[in-house]
């Protein structure tokens, strides 16, 4: 169980933004602003990671509120990959990938990997870094982001990113 949850603490570290200094527990940290697209393709990475960790989630936690959590951000953003897609469109722009990154790749395998005693909290800990770093971004690029349909998009998911990241701290 241990090494299951280091081995994923590890992958969440490697290709980590980092930081200046570390926020209050229940805030995620500051980021400068990024370009548009360096942004759009986190948020799209990040967003399909959610979605695919949560449905795996929804099939292995034991966990009642784990699963009820899950719920929520397989929906939750679902709906923002829709309304990423549509901010895209009419700033007509190109669309980022929508797959994983190598880094979220690698979370999720980790995930796959643990054993049913420890998936719950290795779950956990992982929206807690992913919802963390989400967070950072999206108010960075609401607050200063150079494209004013992606930054109004920024604006309106700021936030439910912030509740899903309120949320998930409470589950550790």
């Amino acid at each position: 169980m241990m090494r299951c949850v280091l081995s994923l603490l590890f992958a969440m570290a490697v290709g980590t933004v980092a930081f200046a200094a570390e926020p209050p527990a229940n805030q995620a940290p500051t980021v400068a602003t990024p370009s548009t697209e360096s942004f759009l393709a986190a948020v799209a990475a990040g967003n399909q990671f959610e979605i695919d960790s949560s449905k795996l989630a929804l099939e292995r936690a034991r966990s009642a509120t784990v699963k009820s959590f899950a719920n929520r951000l397989v929906n939750e953003h679902t709906s923002a990959d829709a309304r990423l897609k549509e901010a895209v469109s009419l700033a007509k722009l190109p669309p980022p990938p929508d797959t994983l990154d190598a880094r979220h790749q690698a979370i999720l395998d980790d995930l796959k990997a643990c054993d049913a005693a420890s998936f719950d909290k290795a779950y956990v800990e992982a929206q807690y870094q992913s919802l963390r770093e989400l967070a950072s971004l999206f108010r960075a690029y609401a607050t200063a982001g150079e494209d004013a349909r992606i930054r109004q998009f920024a604006q309106h998911l700021l936030l439910a990113m912030r509740s899903h990241f309120d949320d998930v701290s409470k589950l550790r």
